[in-house]
């Protein structure tokens, strides 16, 4: 019979036993976390590649603004929001920031009604970061919120998604038309996104003053990604923001306006390998992406990389680049 093995025999056993294990299969499934940064600026990275939207430049690698303001697409894990937030205290968001400006990221996209005083803060220590924002109609149809980001420094605007597939929908389609001329009177750049092509498909038809599209697009290379059947411009379990993305490529393809690229990595759910050259060479001219700070200096390698293939004499682009 074996004797019953103590606390201590057991932590000690474990210990020894951990020894003879490889460095190289250890930690394998769970790397540990990264060494947490030196403190101090970043020292500046290559320059990322750039594109013009209305005679403004701006990386083609973009800034996504959910993580920072704590919205998270998360499936059925709901805990992930609130662990977001919990990780991007005010010290991590500066750093954020900082750590992008170095590696080349000229922009960032939020909410102009989320808590955006971080940027604000970085603008006052001598950050350059332009930012682009989203907008939203008031409850009774104004437009209070474009007023707002334009009176806070925004360089670009645009309604969200939701917003103008309501007023599809709800037969108001010429609200979209109003809210571009507002934002060019102000002489800032104007834009429309969607998760629904129609949108773009009717702003083209209208032949609308658009600066640029903000439009969404992923493979379905995923494990939540929709079933065969489910058509919904947006995925009824938050597991899908671009429905058909051949239908999007084709008709990008004939649109000669700046194409920001959003959603491309299905909310986390591929990798950035295989979503940035899916993005780039099927038309996209910037990516708008959502990154902790951890993630951005190998993004911004992999996004250096990419532009150069797309831009090269084997370039797989689907159409011209714009801007």
């Amino acid at each position: 019979m074996t004797p019953p093995i103590s606390r201590r025999g057991f932590v000690k056993s474990s210990l020894i036993a951990a020894a003879g294990v490889p460095l190289a299969l250890r930690g394998q499934t769970n790397p540990a976390p990264p060494s947490p940064a030196t403190p101090g600026a970043p020292a500046p990275q290559p320059p990322l590649p750039t594109g013009r939207i209305g005679g403004q430049e701006f990386s083609r690698l973009m800034l996504g603004g959910n993580l920072i303001g704590g919205w998270a697409h998360s499936r059925d894990l709901a805990y992930v929001a609130t662990l977001a937030r919990r990780y991007n205290t005010d010290a991590k968001i500066r750093e954020t920031f900082e750590l992008a400006e170095a590696h080349g990221i000229t922009t960032i996209n939020t909410w102009v009604m989320q808590e955006n005083s971080h940027l604000f803060d970085h603008w006052k220590r001598g950050g350059k970061m332009k930012w682009i924002a989203q907008v939203r109609l008031d409850a009774g149809g104004g437009y209070s919120q474009i007023t707002r980001a334009i009176d806070e420094g925004a360089a670009g605007v645009h309604i969200t998604g939701d917003t103008a597939e309501s007023l599809l929908a709800a037969g108001q389609f010429e609200k979209v038309g109003e809210t571009l001329e507002l934002i060019k009177a102000k002489k800032r750049l104007a834009g429309v996104a969607a998760h629904d092509l129609r949108v773009i498909i009717e702003c083209e038809k209208a032949g609308l003053d658009v600066d640029f599209y903000q439009k969404t697009l992923h493979s379905h290379d995923y494990y939540t990604a929709p079933r065969p059947g489910e058509k919904d411009a947006l995925g009824a379990n938050d597991n899908s923001w671009c429905s058909d993305p051949q239908a999007v490529i084709d008709f990008m393809a004939t649109v000669k306006k700046p194409w920001i690229a959003f959603k491309i990595l299905a909310a986390g759910a591929i990798h950035p390998r295989a979503a940035f050259p899916y993005a780039f060479n099927h038309g996209a001219d910037f990516i708008l992406v959502g990154m902790f700070d951890w993630q951005i200096e190998e993004n911004a390698r992999l996004a250096r990389r990419v532009i150069a293939a797309a831009s090269g004499p084997a370039s797989k682009r689907t159409r011209p680049w714009y801007g």
